[in-house]
């Protein structure tokens, strides 16, 4: 075995370790607990974008209903890829991501876990398929996430108005739905099923850029499409980090560093202190917890039933076959 092979299999022992796991969790709490102090001590800065949307309740509506949205097409994300090891519903996957929207706020993250366990006693799909799905879904991620930022970084040199700009960054979703006309046969077999994951999954990271438009729009502080589209891609890498739950902590300083930055660097936008970026996301955090709430507690409900009626289930047809 490569000295690689003994590194990535230590880094995952690492982080399979519900000790480190747990220390993580404490040290993203702490993150975000500093990135509120940032925000507080920015004054009028770092509180304009919770102000902003008090002077804005249609912006404020849609940032509290677009999260919906975006669980939404992540869920069809990951149903796609499921679709190929057994058979889920397209509800019930949306419930599945939706329980783990928000069991995911808890220490050692039990969303992953409870969602593997469950395609293990309900659909019958095994956990190493399961595991499979859940790193087909961040190389997905990371795909759209670089495609992302890359497009936001070329279309932001370019002297294309919103429009095009806008246009070119969601070109790869309207490419990436070509690959469902392709053979189901031979080594393009599953190609189809990469297709759509990546269509759906690109398609969520462009309803983010959208709702960090409407972000920076009631902060008082509007970025065009390129600036949007790339912290958008910056915020959901964010996600992926191992600290706590939804990238809580990380995701809020990775878009307050990113909001000040980018805009200079693209030199088209205008530039806003941390604390502006930092509190935006923190009125983005809140109005995803505000849904995250009622959609997870309303899927894990239905979960323990769909669960209660298949174990059941399987102890009557278990049963039966000793009988027989």
């Amino acid at each position: 075995m490569t000295g690689r092979s003994h590194g990535s299999r230590g880094l995952r022992t690492l982080f399979a370790n519900p000790a480190v796991r747990f220390v993580l969790y404490l040290v993203g709490a702490g993150l975000f607990a500093s990135a509120i102090y940032a925000a507080w001590i920015g004054s009028s800065d770092g509180l304009r974008a919770f102000s902003g949307a008090a002077e804005h309740p249609g912006a404020l509506v849609a940032l509290v209903l677009l999260p919906l949205v975006c669980i939404s097409l992540a869920s069809m994300s990951f149903w796609m890829l499921t679709l190929r090891f057994g058979r889920v519903g397209c509800l019930e996957m949306m419930a599945l991501l939706g329980g783990a929207w928000l069991l995911n706020y808890l220490p050692l993250k039990p969303g992953v876990a409870g969602r593997v366990a469950y395609h293990k006693h309900v659909n019958g799909i095994d956990y190493r398929w399961s595991l499979v799905v859940v790193i087909q879904s961040i190389f997905v991620g990371l795909g759209c996430f670089v495609t992302q930022v890359a497009l936001a970084s070329i279309a932001a040199e370019r002297s294309w108005i919103e429009w095009e700009r806008g246009a070119f960054i969601a070109s790869p979703m309207i490419l990436s739905l070509l690959g469902l006309a392709l053979p189901r046969k031979g080594i393009t077999a599953n190609g189809w099923r990469y297709s759509a994951a990546f269509a759906f999954r690109y398609a969520d990271s462009l309803v983010w850029s959208g709702r960090y438009w409407l972000l920076f729009w009631v902060a008082g502080r509007p970025q065009g499409v390129s600036t949007t589209s790339a912290i958008a891609g910056v915020s959901q890498f964010a996600s992926l980090i191992p600290f706590a739950g939804n990238g809580l902590g990380v995701r809020e300083w990775m878009v307050g560093l990113a909001a000040r930055s980018l805009p200079e660097w693209y030199g088209k936008d205008t530039a806003m202190p941390v604390a502006y970026g930092v509190s935006a996301e923190l009125l983005n955090r809140a109005c995803e917890v505000v849904v995250a709430v009622p959609v997870g507690l309303l899927s894990l409900w239905w979960l323990t039933r769909r669960f209660g009626r298949v174990r059941a289930s399987q102890s009557v047809e278990a049963v039966e076959a000793v009988r027989s």
